[in-house]
């Protein structure tokens, strides 16, 4: 049935609450309100920028969305599994700020194994500002 809740979504509202209790204001990513699956995001440096990892098990890649707008990466998914009373579904929905300003025109993503991975270079911000051509 498709009105039938998951047996852990107690749980997994309480585990969501904790974890914006204990990071949503600490130094980490800056996340908006979670609904649903608790992606465990985290971002870490690289030589030239950084990674965002996701942790998605279960998901399809098809199942997945990533937009990048104003320096914010938003992911979206939503998983369904079987019919009648097996019937499960997950959505995962994550609003992450980047630490910088990124390329986006560079940006890549993979999905392996569970995993997303969003791999961002930083754009260098010129204190010269851009110049244009006068026609």
């Amino acid at each position: 049935m498709r009105g039938q809740r998951y047996p852990f979504d107690g749980m997994d509202r309480l585990f969501d609450q904790m974890r914006r209790e204990m990071f949503g204001g600490a130094s980490g990513p800056a996340l908006e309100d979670a609904s649903g699956w608790d992606a465990g995001i985290s971002i870490e440096e690289t030589d030239d920028g950084f990674v965002v990892l996701a942790d998605l098990p279960g998901f399809e890649r098809d199942e997945l969305s990533l937009k990048l707008r104003d320096d914010r990466l938003h992911l979206s998914g939503e998983h369904e599994v079987g019919e009648g009373s097996t019937y499960r579904r997950r959505t995962v929905s994550e609003t992450i700020d980047l630490p910088t300003h990124v390329d986006a025109e560079d940006a890549s993503a993979t999905y392996r194994n569970g995993v997303l991975e969003v791999r961002f270079t930083v754009e260098e911000e010129s204190d010269e500002g851009n110049s244009i051509d006068i026609e």
